[in-house]
């Protein structure tokens, strides 16, 4: 094999492993067996938050040089910062890496050895965590090469199962809307944040070989076709064995719990073994990633004040706290952070695909800022605060019923953004006293 083909493939499945965690094997069953017969709309409608937008985030930061900070400069030095600390702590420090080690005991040690005390599990989680994630320039490389290969064949073996030999057929759910609940339920996976986070250091790795200009994109993007193939095929695998359990199971069944009865259907006691490597495997690859991006931005946010090291193990510890909740828990009251920053998150990543052809700097504040304030109103009702004309004004919006309030007010944000850009720069041209007020 020669090293372009080994280095795609190590960096394919690095990826593949990244984002592929606690969530992305939790949330597909369930949402299979709340959709049933339509299953297929809700795995299109899975794949385009779970595959495609998290993919095209990691081209987005290629196209800004490899840095989540040239993407954000258009709107402003400070958003990036403001943005990605709200992304790194908000979604991966209390959500993301908790619920990754949450679910490696109730998924997996669990399953094997009830005895042990989930605080136990995650505390040993966290150490292995820490042990990969301190060799910061060696991350990508240990993933691919050692992790992901086992747990790839894993997840194929219980996959190939389900498709082949299914435990049921689909039956017809009251499932109204399989494809845009697909779509925002799988906000709860994280993976278009984890795309923005990991895409740094996935193009540093690749930048380590030795690879520049249009080589290096080529191997970038080849990679992460590798990994959107291997997670169409276990996604759609995953989901369809749900959906084969939809005559079987509550649709409100237990997130956790139905997966674990969905393996132990298919392949009996010695499902349980499987599930339990693929879950620590799975939940320690992304969790490894995670952790030393965001060690490596709070790092350079304290300027190195504490080390990127002692980071590490700040994130570590708080994960610890975390995951102890259990996770129901953390899903249940982490759902309104999804709600409110996904929707930035999904309208950056597309302002970084066409970052070439966006008209100037106020494109990208205008619908940055009519999206963040259309996702902050939609998301008041999720917090548990319910404003009458506020929730008349997000109903009456387009899309509204089907979760996509945000998507015409970005567009309208956009356009409004570049007008107002515009006019100003015309006004500045024609008056340079404004730009000297402006400096003073």
């Amino acid at each position: 094999m020669n090293k372009t083909v080994q280095h795609s493939l190590i960096l394919g499945f690095a990826l593949f492993a990244i984002y592929f965690g606690a969530g992305n094997l939790i949330f597909p069953p369930s949402i299979g067996n709340a959709s049933g017969t339509n299953w297929i709309p809700a795995l299109i409608g899975f794949c385009v938050t779970g595959i495609a937008l998290p993919l095209l985030a990691v081209i987005a930061i290629l196209n800004a040089g490899g840095r989540f900070e040239e993407l954000t400069r258009p709107i402003s030095p400070w958003f990036y910062k403001a943005f990605n600390l709200l992304l790194m702590v908000g979604i991966g420090m209390f959500v993301t890496i908790p619920r990754m080690a949450a679910t490696t005991h109730e998924l997996g040690v669990y399953t094997l050895f009830p005895q042990v005390p989930s605080i136990v599990t995650i505390i040993v989680f966290f150490a292995i965590s820490f042990y990969f994630a301190m060799d910061q320039s060696n991350v990508i490389e240990k993933i691919g090469k050692f992790l992901t290969p086992l747990l790839v064949l894993i997840l194929l073996f219980i996959v190939g199962k389900g498709i082949f030999n299914p435990i049921g057929t689909p039956v017809a759910t009251d499932l109204k809307s399989p494809f845009s609940n697909a779509f925002i339920s799988a906000y709860q996976t994280g993976d278009v944040v984890t795309g923005i986070f990991c895409a740094p250091i996935f193009i540093a790795a690749i930048l380590s070989y030795g690879y520049k200009g249009k080589e290096m994109r080529k191997i970038a993007i080849t990679g992460t076709v590798i990994a959107g193939a291997g997670l169409l095929i276990v996604y759609g695998g995953l989901l369809y064995i749900g959906a084969s359990g939809s005559g079987m199971f509550p649709k409100d069944m237990d997130s956790t719990a139905l997966v674990s009865e969905l393996v132990n259907h298919l392949l009996g006691s010695s499902g349980a073994v499987a599930l339990s490597i693929a879950i620590a495997l799975a939940c320690l690859t992304s969790a490894i990633g995670v952790i030393a991006v965001i060690a490596e931005f709070l790092n350079d946010l304290t300027k190195n004040k504490f080390g990127y090291r002692v980071w590490a193990l700040i994130v570590c510890l708080t994960g610890i706290a975390i995951g102890s909740l259990g996770v129901e828990n953390i899903i249940n009251y982490t759902l309104w952070i999804f709600l409110a920053l996904y929707p930035v998150a999904i309208v950056l990543v597309f302002l970084g695909l066409f970052r070439k052809i966006i008209p100037n700097p106020g494109s990208y504040r205008g619908a940055i800022l009519l999206t963040f304030i259309v996702s902050i109103l939609g998301t008041l009702g999720a917090t548990g605060i319910h404003l009458s004309a506020v929730q008349s004004f997000i109903s009456m919006l387009p899309f509204s019923a089907n979760g996509f309030s945000w998507l015409v007010p970005a567009i309208i944000g956009f356009i409004l953004g570049t007008i107002i850009y515009k006019t100003i720069s015309i006004k500045k041209d024609q008056d340079p006293t404004i730009e000297l007020l402006e400096n003073e």
